[in-house]
């Protein structure tokens, strides 16, 4: 009994840890799109905001997904005026 209890404890640690891996992965993944899009959009000026639906619309990524992914991410930065608008940090 004691070792099935066990087992069933590793698999769940082990579940776990690669559902945590597939988020890391698949944010690592959107962030680099939306980073190279930034690094394009950006040769003009500086600090050329782009708002979340434009981005979203240049990457085919959720409009959602791009609000968490820049607002977690260390390489963006939110405008202070405009919440839904990004640049690079």
């Amino acid at each position: 009994m004691g070792a099935e209890i066990a087992i069933g404890i590793a698999v769940a640690i082990i579940l776990v840890v690669l559902s945590w891996l597939y988020k890391l992965a698949m944010f690592k993944k959107d962030e680099a799109v939306l980073l190279k899009f930034l690094q394009q959009s950006n040769q003009d000026t500086e600090h050329n905001f782009r708002s979340s639906e434009a981005i979203a619309a240049h990457t085919n990524i959720t409009v959602d997904r791009v609000s968490v992914v820049c607002s977690k991410s260390s390489k963006i930065r939110r405008n202070t005026k405009e919440k839904e608008s990004w640049c690079l940090s």
